[in-house]
């Protein structure tokens, strides 16, 4: 083999090394879906909010994602389904938010549904 085609050989094993990505693995488990937000109540420290939503008897809180923005704070509110089978839907559920910055007078929107769920 000559010089040139082992260079050019060694140069695509060394871009080829350098484009693999890591692949984050998705948990396994219930699958985790959206709920719509009933209201939100705000606590003193205006950091920690009581969120209501619709879910079922079969289900669990699973986490919240919090989008900031100047005038508005969007909630998505998500839950793990434990079971296919629910004897009862439409259930009002209970979770705790901690923000990672006060509310300072935003609104809060239902990222859902694009729903004002509080205002100051």
């Amino acid at each position: 083999m000559s010089f040139r085609r082992v260079a050019l050989l060694l140069a695509v094993v060394l871009l080829a090394a350098g484009c693999t990505t890591k692949t984050r693995e998705l948990p396994q488990g219930p699958p985790r879906e959206i709920r719509i937000i009933n209201n939100v109540e705000v606590a003193d420290d205006d950091r920690t909010l009581t969120v209501r939503y619709w879910g079922t008897e079969c289900e669990e809180f699973s986490d919240s994602e919090v989008d900031y923005g100047i005038t508005q704070i969007k909630v998505t509110i998500y839950a793990l389904v434990t079971t296919d089978e629910c004897e009862r839907s439409g259930l009002q559920q209970t979770a705790s938010i901690s923000l990672d910055q006060p509310l300072d007078n935003r609104i809060i929107i239902d990222a859902n549904t694009d729903t004002v769920v509080y205002e100051p």
